[in-house]
């Protein structure tokens, strides 16, 4: 009988200790999740563009919100400043775990904890900012996707050089508060010395800067642009492209939006889908596994996206070959 009773006994703990673990809870039905996201923007409806499709993401996995997983939202309004003191707030509200949506909201979160997960959705270079140990094996509890911005910067000149092949100085527009921008900045001119090109690089913090940066610009005498990746000249884009467009200034940029906005050229990767694909790695976190083993995401895609008008209107012949390389042409 006591055998009986001790081998049911060690049944029973092995229940339990298999239900405590990460994998078991995953399976649970009851259990709800609390995704903590730290926005670099303002609110909600100013990132639907981004938390939509991570949401899809997620249902695709099968989360349902206000089911089986809550999400906690935090904004900064592109003051980085603020990213530690948001941070500590989902911390304190025993969030499972954090989406940061650009490198400075993890890196932020990363100074705070140690032992909670967080998934970058976009980062230029996560290993050169110190975000991770390595690409293939970050170690730590931090992981998620890369942009790639550094290297698409040197083809963003080269992509310039050949619409407007005379093009020797080039203004660089970044933003000085976003820390993937240094790197991203010295790939540029870098990149602008092999090409023979002169970068003028001008900084933006916020939107009161414009007026100022685009008056340095014109005084540069520059041939054309290049607007670096970044969420708060993305945000703004509407003043970028208009001045473009007044100045009478070849531009290029990363993310679509631009283009849809009247920019001349786009040549990255998708953003929103960058978000439907950190759904994957929260998934995998929640369902057991570690952070440090998960490896950082490279683009498999980036996508060229040129815009005909805008280049009619700056009296610019795309070459032909380029036409047929881009992923889509606006009219």
């Amino acid at each position: 009988m006591r055998k009986k009773i001790s081998n049911l006994v060690a049944l029973l703990a092995c229940g339990l200790t298999a239900l405590s673990s990460p994998q078991a809870l995953s399976q649970d039905p009851r259990k709800v999740w609390k995704v903590g996201i730290l926005w670099h923007a303002a609110n909600l409806p100013e990132e639907q563009v981004m938390f939509g499709p991570f949401s899809e993401g997620m249902r695709d996995l099968g989360y349902v919100e206000g089911r089986n997983v809550i999400y906690d939202h935090t904004f900064v309004d592109e003051n980085f400043d603020l990213f530690e003191a948001r941070a500590q707030e989902l911390i304190n509200r025993k969030v499972d775990i954090i989406l940061a949506s650009v490198a400075a909201a993890a890196a932020a979160a990363g100074k705070l904890t140690k032992s909670m997960p967080i998934v970058i959705a976009t980062s230029g270079d996560p290993v050169k900012l110190g975000l991770v140990k390595s690409l293939a094996q970050p170690g730590g509890n931090v992981t998620g996707l890369s942009l790639f911005y550094p290297e698409l910067t040197v083809k963003h000149l080269e992509l310039l050089r050949a619409i407007v092949p005379g093009v020797s100085r080039v203004a660089i527009l970044t933003n000085p508060n976003n820390p993937d921008a240094t790197v991203a900045l010295n790939e540029a001119m870098k990149g602008a010395v092999a090409l023979n090109i002169v970068a003028v690089p001008v900084g933006a913090k916020g939107p009161q800067e414009f007026a100022n940066v685009f008056s340095s610009i014109t005084n540069a005498n520059v041939h054309g642009m290049i607007v670096l990746g970044d969420s708060m000249l993305r945000i703004n884009r509407k003043p970028i492209v208009a001045f473009a467009a007044n100045a009478k200034l070849p531009t290029v940029y990363a993310p679509r939006d631009y283009v849809e906005d009247g920019g001349l050229i786009a040549y990255g990767v998708s953003i929103p889908e960058n978000f439907r694909r950190s759904a994957s790695y929260v998934d995998k976190i929640l369902k057991g596994a570690k952070p440090g083993d998960l490896p950082v995401e490279q683009p498999t895609k980036l996508s060229l996206v040129i815009n005909l008008t805008t280049a009619k209107a700056l009296s610019l012949s795309i070459p032909t070959t380029l036409l047929a390389r881009a992923d889509e042409v606006i009219e």
